[in-house]
C-alpha cells in the first residue's frame, strides 16, 4: 500500500470516528482549563435544570449552561484566570461562588448548594483553590503566576522554574535540556498558547533556548502560568515520550497593569578570577544587564484587550586564552618564530549574549461565548564568540551564533450551545539559526609534545545555518452529553527545514609541533600530522540537506464521570510523522545486498496510543484521591537524525585526508578534489529506523494532603 493511499484511508477513518463522537478537541494541548461541579439542594440531592453562569473577573466574559439530570455542569475551554459562578432556579435562593481560579489544563470542581427561597435571600461564598484536583487522572503540576514572579531564576529563563516540579533535573550530557523521570530532553514537548514551540531539528525549544546559546525566547514577565504533564496524561497530549509543558502567555484585562525592571552585574562587584589571580593579570571584564517592561489593559472595556512586553539582555563574559606551551619546548628558530605568530593570535577575548525579545498579544470578545486571540513574538539573539570557546581557542577560531525566531499564533474559541464548543488554532513560525566565522583561513590545531597549544582559523563547521519554517493548523471542539465529556480532533504541522553543515569543507590542519606550524606543512605523518578536507559528491547537495517533516495527529477521548467521586478517562491517539525522503542512492553492492537503501527512510504507521485513567475520591472530604493510569506514548524522531541519513550516505560528502608531500601549505586549501588524498572510510548512517515497541506507562498514586496549600 502506498503512503498516499494509507494516509487517505487514515484520514477517512478519522473523519468517520470524529463524526461518531460529534466533537473535536485540539491535540496540540489547548491553553485552557475548565470549571465543573454539581448543583445540589440542602439535603445533598442533585438539582437538574438550574441556570449556571460563569463570568471572568478579568475581562467580564460570560458563559451560561444548565445543570444536567444529576445536577452536574461543565464549562470547558476557559482562559486561565479568576471567575465567579452563579446558579439559579425558581424556588431556590440564588447561589454564587466567587474567586474560582482556573489554571491551564486544570479543572476547578465546585459543589453549589441551593437553599429554598425564603430561607435565605442569596448565598455567596468565596472559593478556595482545591487541595487536589479530584477529576484529573494524569500526573501533572501547575506553576502559577505567583511562583513565576517570586522564584529566583538566574538568567530569567522561565523553563528553569520547571525545576521546582517533581521528578525533573537538568541534563548534564546535553546542557540546557530538562530530564523528566530519566527520559532524555529530546522526548519532551513544549506547547505555547496551544501551538507547537519545539525546534524539531535539534529536539529542543524554538530558538534552542537554555542550551548555552540563546537564553530564552519568551520573557519571564510574559508568561502567565504553565502546566507540566509528566505521566499518564490524556490522549489530547502527544508527540512526546517524556513531559509535555503547556504554557500560557499573559493577556490584557479590564485594568491597566504594567511593570519595568533592570538587573545589573559587573566586574566591579565580583572577585578576581582564579586564573587571572595566579597569572598576575588584571580582573577580567564581566558585565551583565537585563532590562524590560510590560503593559497590558483594555482597548475597549469588556471587549478588546492588549498585552505588550519587551525584554533585553546584554551579557559580557571573558574568554581567557592561555598558550599551552610545555616547559621542555625546543628553542630552534622555527619554534621561536611559531610562538611569536601564535602569541599574536592568543589574546583574551570576550563572549557576549545580546538579546531582544518582543511580544504583543490581543484578545477580542467577538460575542458572548466567542473569543479571538492573536499573538506575535520575536526573539533576536547574537552570541558573540559562541561558535567556539576555551582556553586554547583563538578569537579567530570562533564566530557569532545568531538566533532569530518569529511566531504568529492565533485562536478562535466558540461556544455554539451550552454543550457544544469549537476551537480553531493556527501558527506560522520561523526559527533561523546561522553561525558566522571570524576567519576565512582553514582550521589549524597546533600541538606541542602532545599538549594542545592553540587552535586558529575558522571553526571546522562554520559558517553554518539551520532554518525551520513552520505552519500549523488544528480544529477543536468539545461536546457534553450528560456525564460524558467527549473530545477528539486533529492537528497538522508542516516544517520546511534547511540545514547547511559544512564539516571540514573549508579544510582542517593538524600540526604536532610549533615548528611544523611555522613551516606551514604538516609533513610528519608518523606523528599524526595531516590535512583533512571534505568535498561535495558529484551531482549532490553536499553539506546541504532538507529533512522536512510533517506531523499528523488525531485522538478521541471520553471523560466519563460515573458519579461525583469517580471519573473514568478513556482515549486513543494516533501520531504519524511523515519524513522527507533522500534523493541519493548509494549503489554499493554490500549495502544493497543487506537490503539497505540510502534513498529510502521507512515511516512508522502504527503509532496508536491507548490511554486509560481513573480518579476516585473516597468519602466526602475531598482530601484523599486515588489516581491510576495506563498509556502508550510516542516521541518524535528529530530532523537532525534524518538530515544525517540524507548526507552521510557515502556519496554526498567525500572526506579526504592528506599526509606527506600531498599536504598543501597553510593557509591554502584545495578548490576541487585533487589526487593523492586518502578517502576516509565512509560512515553510512542507515535510514532504516529500528522499530522498538514502547513499554506501556502505568502509574498509580495515593495523595493524602496534610496541610492546605498556601493561597
Amino acid at each position: 500500500m502506498s503512503t498516499r493511499t494509507f494516509s487517505l484511508r487514515v484520514l477517512s477513518l478519522a473523519a468517520v470516528f470524529l463524526l461518531a463522537v460529534t466533537a473535536a478537541q485540539l491535540p496540540a494541548q489547548s491553553p485552557t482549563g475548565s470549571i465543573s461541579g454539581n448543583v445540589v439542594d440542602s439535603s445533598g440531592g442533585g438539582v437538574p435544570g438550574a441556570a449556571v453562569s460563569v463570568r471572568s473577573a478579568d475581562t467580564g466574559a460570560t458563559r451560561t449552561t444548565s445543570s444536567g439530570a444529576t445536577g452536574a455542569f461543565t464549562f470547558p475551554s476557559l482562559i486561565p484566570g479568576n471567575y465567579a459562578v452563579t446558579a439559579e432556579l425558581s424556588g431556590f435562593a440564588p447561589a454564587k461562588v466567587a474567586n474560582v481560579t482556573v489554571t491551564v489544563g486544570g479543572d476547578a470542581t465546585l459543589r453549589i448548594v441551593l437553599e429554598p427561597a425564603g430561607v435565605q435571600a442569596a448565598v455567596t461564598v468565596s472559593s478556595e483553590a482545591p487541595l487536589i484536583e479530584t477529576t484529573k487522572t494524569g500526573v501533572s503540576s501547575v506553576v502559577d503566576e505567583k511562583l513565576i514572579r517570586t522564584l529566583p531564576t538566574n538568567g530569567r529563563n522561565f523553563l528553569d522554574v520547571v525545576l521546582s516540579t517533581p521528578g525533573v533535573v537538568k541534563d548534564n550530557f546535553r546542557v540546557g535540556d530538562l530530564v523528566f523521570a530519566g527520559q532524555r530532553g529530546t522526548l519532551n514537548s513544549l506547547v505555547v498558547d496551544g501551538t507547537d514551540n519545539n525546534n524539531t531539528f535539534f529536539g529542543q525549544a524554538l530558538g534552542r533556548t537554555g542550551s548555552g546559546r540563546a537564553p530564552y525566547q519568551f520573557s519571564l514577565d510574559s508568561v502567565k502560568e504553565f502546566q507540566v504533564n509528566t505521566n499518564s496524561y490524556s490522549a489530547e497530549y502527544g508527540r512526546a515520550g517524556g513531559a509535555v509543558i503547556n504554557v500560557v502567555t499573559k493577556s490584557g484585562t479590564n485594568e491597566f497593569h504594567g511593570n519595568g525592571f533592570y538587573f545589573y552585574r559587573d566586574k566591579n562587584l565580583n572577585a578576581k578570577n582564579y586564573i587571572d589571580a595566579v597569572n598576575g593579570r588584571a580582573k577580567a571584564p564581566y558585565h551583565f544587564d537585563q532590562f524590560g517592561a510590560t503593559l497590558g489593559g483594555p482597548i475597549i472595556p469588556d471587549k478588546l484587550f492588549f498585552f505588550a512586553n519587551y525584554d533585553g539582555q546584554r551579557n559580557k563574559t571573558p574568554n581567557t586564552v592561555i598558550l599551552g606551551i610545555p616547559s621542555n619546548t625546543p628553542t630552534d628558530p622555527d619554534t621561536i618564530a611559531g610562538i611569536a605568530k601564535l602569541t599574536a593570535l592568543a589574546g583574551n577575548w570576550t563572549q557576549q549574549q545580546n538579546q531582544d525579545t518582543y511580544l504583543f498579544k490581543t484578545d477580542y470578545e467577538i460575542a458572548s461565548g466567542q473569543h479571538l486571540s492573536v499573538r506575535y513574538n520575536r526573539q533576536s539573539f547574537t552570541g558573540v564568540g559562541f561558535e567556539s570557546a576555551g582556553q586554547t581557542i583563538a578569537f579567530e577560531h570562533s564566530g557569532d551564533s545568531l538566533v532569530n525566531t518569529d511566531t504568529v499564533a492565533g485562536a478562535i474559541a466558540s461556544s455554539f450551545t451550552p454543550t457544544l464548543f469549537n476551537e480553531v488554532r493556527g501558527q506560522w513560525a520561523k526559527d533561523n539559526e546561522p553561525g558566522t566565522a571570524n576567519s576565512s583561513n582553514p582550521e589549524a590545531n597546533i600541538n606541542q609534545g602532545g599538549t594542545p597549544v592553540l587552535t586558529i582559523g575558522e571553526n571546522f563547521f562554520s559558517p553554518r545555518e539551520t532554518t525551520i519554517k513552520r505552519w500549523q493548523v488544528a480544529d477543536t471542539a468539545t461536546a457534553l452529553f450528560g456525564t460524558h465529556t467527549l473530545k477528539g480532533g486533529f492537528d497538522y504541522q508542516h516544517d520546511n527545514i534547511f540545514n547547511y553543515f559544512p564539516g571540514n569543507f573549508f579544510g582542517s590542519y593538524t600540526f604536532q609541533s610549533i615548528a611544523s606550524f611555522n613551516r606551514g606543512a604538516p609533513n610528519n605523518a608518523s606523528a599524526g600530522e595531516r590535512y583533512v578536507q571534505a568535498f561535495p559528491g558529484t551531482g549532490t547537495t553536499g553539506p546541504i540537506t532538507n529533512p522536512n517533516l510533517q506531523d499528523i495527529s488525531f485522538f478521541a477521548q471520553d471523560e466519563y464521570r460515573l458519579n461525583p467521586n469517580l471519573t473514568l478517562n478513556l482515549g486513543i491517539r494516533y501520531d504519524f510523522q511523515k519524513i522527507a525522503q533522500p534523493s541519493v542512492l548509494n549503489p554499493d553492492t554490500a549495502l544493497l545486498a543487506a537490503g539497505l537503501r540510502t534513498d529510502q527512510i521507512p515511516e512508522d504507521h502504527n503509532n496508536w496510543g491507548p490511554r486509560l485513567g481513573i480518579a476516585w475520591t473516597p468519602g466526602t472530604s475531598g482530601r484523599t484521591v486515588v489516581h491510576a493510569g495506563y498509556g502508550i506514548f510516542y516521541g518524535r524522531t528529530t530532523a537532525i537524525m534524518i538530515g544525517t541519513a540524507h548526507s552521510n550516505n557515502g556519496i554526498n560528502v567525500q572526506t579526504l585526508t592528506f599526509t606527506g608531500a600531498s599536504v598543501p601549505t597553510y593557509p591554502n586549501r584545495f578548490v576541487t578534489p585533487p589526487t593523492g588524498g586518502t578517502a576516509a572510510v565512509p560512515i553510512v548512517r542507515s535510514p532504516v529506523l529500528v522499530q522498538i515497541e514502547p513499554a506501556p506507562v502505568t502509574s498509580a498514586r495515593l495523595l493524602l494532603p496534610d496541610t492546605p496549600r498556601e493561597p
